[in-house]
């Protein structure tokens, strides 16, 4: 080993075990949080999370003050993992066809994954200003994805046509709707995508 390299690593503060173990504790106790979500348990106790991850009351309480932090923090965790679920390669560009059923896709995914979460962050908005505000953005983010997939059609139809088409097909995509559509409707994926696709492509399209 050369001196340069021994003289980096002599540099590099160690890893702190601590810091590491505690962070272990938490992504376990958020992802039972997140399990809990998914069993429609919306607003978890900090002692359910404790009963059910094995880690003590004790240390629960040094991370989490009440459960409306126990709830936020599993709910930011879940939004981190579903990045790449939301991503879009070259969004905005394309033949509609393929954006479209890119975008339709990629929603139906991410439905998948955070269906649960966005479940319990619309029950907890009202009870908790933090949550409401993580809710907000959300949306926000899930709106602008939409405007940016289908940039070239709203710019091709009147102002009036654009605005209610962004709004309709905002509202048609975000993941409540298609909550309501895959578990109030029981449509299937099958079915909930081919509507998606008719609805967005009817709105999309310019009248003749």
């Amino acid at each position: 080993m050369s001196e340069a390299v021994s003289s980096q690593q002599a540099d590099q503060p160690p890893v702190d075990g601590r810091v590491a173990r505690r962070q272990r504790n938490l992504d376990a106790v958020l992802d039972v949080v997140l399990e809990m979500f998914a069993e429609d348990m919306m607003f978890p106790t900090i002692e359910q999370a404790s009963k059910r991850s094995g880690l003590s009351l004790r240390s629960l309480y040094r991370y989490f003050a009440d459960p409306g932090e126990l709830v936020e923090a599993a709910i930011k965790r879940s939004q981190a993992q579903a990045v790449a679920v939301t991503h879009l390669a070259h969004i905005g560009e394309g033949p509609f066809a393929d954006r479209l059923d890119d975008f339709v896709s990629m929603r139906l995914r991410l439905y998948k994954a955070n269906g649960s979460m966005f479940r319990a962050t619309i029950h907890n908005a009202s009870n908790h200003p933090r949550v409401r505000d993580e809710m907000l953005k959300n949306r926000r983010l899930l709106r602008q994805q939409f405007e940016l997939q289908f940039a070239p059609e709203l710019a091709a139809l009147s102002a009036r046509a654009a605005a209610s088409a962004l709004e309709a097909g905002n509202v048609l995509t975000q993941v409540d709707s298609l909550d309501l559509m895959r578990r109030v409707r029981n449509l299937t994926i099958a079915e909930t995508k081919a509507v998606l696709h008719d609805a967005l492509a009817a709105l999309l399209t310019p009248s003749p």
